[in-house]
């Protein structure tokens, strides 16, 4: 009995021995594995990063604070190019040329004391050493790259800027490359000592920092930097006037674009930019001339570029055919090449946001157009087997879809409450109430069957939900007011209805629709605020807004007298108009 316990005693004795032997390994092993890991992160973001190394003055030992002042003026320009191209990408969408480009920074050991001070609270010393020891531990891998200059004075009058980048590996792990810039800097004139014009300096530096960007992009869209230079420009002018509304950035935006393409013709990415500025405008020239640009664009060799230009181009002729009216009188032609341009963008990028938007909106529309044909009779838009509901319901997928790959694409969401908004508007003689349960009960039938229910009073409540959901990202987006309006009004609600209608156009005091919507809700009788004669004067305002657009104008015309006739109103009333 005693040699069996011993024999346990020895087994379990050995089995702690092996354990103890095998956690201190593996505590070796996580501790390796730690700081290998460490070292990779810190050579991919040294990777991602350019620092400011040492800047001379060469020129005049007695300004020692030129070279200094130099670079911070060189890092501002640098930093400012790519911030412009990360908010077009960001907040409007357009198309960023630059994204893989890496951040400059001035000092990266104070920046790594920064982030762990205040990330890491009192273990930050300990991080911050740890990984400056790292960077100092594996030169070879992880030293960033370091961008230094220097102010020369060659012979007698030759003043020369030169800016060298060392250790610069932007694709490959173990290769580095060293590039190197100069700038001879003018000098004043009629004098026999040379001596620099230091008022030309930032001319010159703004002009390095347009070629260092663009050497390290190590594309082919820009051949100039002049042409780069002015279409920076021409986005952070657009940027502004996406903001602040202000006339003033419109006009400079596309002076600058055009200033970039008499350097560079049919430079694809300033043509893509230029139209998405006038398409924007919701004119009907200005979108035939933004079409012109977007199949401009597409003569061009990147595949991201084309997909964009394709959807801009699906968007553009969608717009031709069911807002501007300027396509072929019944026919289909100009949508059905709209939906082409869409998929062939899809295929290009199936990642991109827009393109899904894109092919939603085209097949929305085609959906609508099939409808219309028919004379939008019950029996074709409740067919869930009638090619109009099929595409229908492929566009409020693909809207889906787009929102899944962006929440924050407002456009999407607005389109999205339009198409169930004009459906339950097709479907007036259905109830217009029904209970909560009945909602939450068709959308787990929805959710489970994957089957579109078919009802008024849902398409209201979906179509306010999506109206509610652009308006959070973009809280002055008019078109989401606007339909925001018509759905209060299909629900009876005209209160809101007028302060929806108000809201549209106090961020669009020029946009025709709302002005019509707010019109025909004054013939309300039903409402409290009904008045004919600002009817009228709504009216007539909404016609003043495309008083150049024929089509157009006819189309609200048309809308405005339905109206009347749905209210019993006699078109005898309807004033004449100039």
């Amino acid at each position: 009995m005693e040699n069996d316990l011993e024999g346990i005693l020895d087994i379990s004795q050995s089995l702690i021995d092996s354990l103890t032997a095998w956690s201190e390994t593996a505590t070796w092993f996580i501790v390796a594995a730690f700081v290998l890991s460490a070292a990779l992160f810190i050579s991919y973001r040294a990777r991602k990063r350019i620092l400011f190394g040492e800047w001379i003055n060469r020129y005049d030992s007695g300004q020692t604070e030129l070279g200094k002042s130099i670079a911070d003026l060189l890092l501002f320009k640098l930093r400012y190019i790519k911030r412009t191209h990360e908010l077009s990408s960001a907040k409007i969408s357009l198309w960023n040329t630059f994204e893989d480009i890496p951040s400059f920074r001035q000092n990266l050991d104070k920046e790594i004391d920064l982030l762990a001070s205040v990330q890491l609270g009192n273990y930050g010393k300990l991080i911050s050493g740890t990984f400056t020891f790292l960077f100092r531990l594996f030169p070879l891998f992880i030293k960033p790259a370091s961008l230094s200059g220097n102010i020369s004075l060659f012979g007698e009058k030759k003043t020369i800027i030169h800016i060298s980048l060392e250790n610069y590996s932007p694709r490959k792990w173990f290769k580095h490359e060293n590039l190197l810039w100069e700038k001879e800097i003018p000098e004043k004139n009629n004098e026999d000592i040379p001596e620099m014009n230091q008022e030309d300096i930032p001319e010159v530096i703004e002009e390095m920092a347009y070629r260092i960007y663009i050497d390290l992009t190590g594309g082919d869209l820009f051949k100039s930097w002049q042409c780069f230079m002015y279409f920076t420009k021409g986005l952070r002018s657009y940027l502004n006037y996406t903001e602040l509304k202000r006339g003033s950035d419109l006009e400079d935006a596309e002076e600058q674009y055009l200033k970039a393409l008499e350097y560079e013709e049919t430079n694809p990415v300033v043509k893509y930019n230029l139209g998405v500025l006038k398409y924007y405008q919701y004119q009907n020239h200005l979108n035939d001339e933004a079409i012109l640009c977007f199949r401009q664009a597409l003569n061009c060799n990147d595949r991201n570029l084309r997909a964009r230009a394709s959807s801009a181009m699906a968007n553009a002729l969608g717009q031709k055919y069911s807002r501007y009216k300027t396509g072929k009188p019944n026919s289909l032609d100009t949508i059905k090449e709209a939906v082409e341009y869409a998929e062939r963008s899809v295929a290009l990028n199936k990642k991109l946001d827009s393109a899904y938007k894109a092919l939603a909106y085209t097949y929305h529309q085609l959906g609508e157009a099939l409808a219309a044909r028919e004379g939008n009779n019950p029996d074709v838009i409740t067919d869930p087997d009638h090619r109009s509901t099929e595409l229908r319901t492929l566009a409020i997928q693909q809207y889906k879809r787009t929102l899944k790959i962006n929440r924050k694409h407002f456009m999407a969401s607005n389109n999205l409450a339009n198409l169930y908004l004009e459906w339950a508007i097709q479907l007036r003689g259905q109830s217009t109430e029904h209970s909560w349960f009945t909602t939450l009960k068709y959308r787990f039938t929805e959710y489970y069957t994957q089957k579109l229910i078919i009802d008024r009073t849902y398409f209201l409540k979906k179509a306010a939900y999506y109206c509610e959901e652009a308006l959070k990202v973009n809280p002055s987006y008019q078109f989401a007011f606007d339909n925001l309006g018509n759905v209060w009004y299909e629900r009876k609600d005209y209160n809101k209805a007028y302060s929806a209608y108000q809201n549209a156009l106090l961020y669009a005091p020029l946009y025709a629709e709302a002005h019509n919507d707010l019109a025909m809700l004054f013939l309300v009788k039903e409402y409290e605020g009904n008045d004919r004669e600002k009817a009228f004067e709504q009216h007539k305002e909404a016609l003043l807004c495309v008083k150049d657009e024929l089509k157009r104008k006819e189309k609200l015309i048309t809308i405005f007298k339905n109206r009347m006739k749905e209210l019993k109103i006699p078109l005898e009333e309807y004033p004449a108009q100039d």
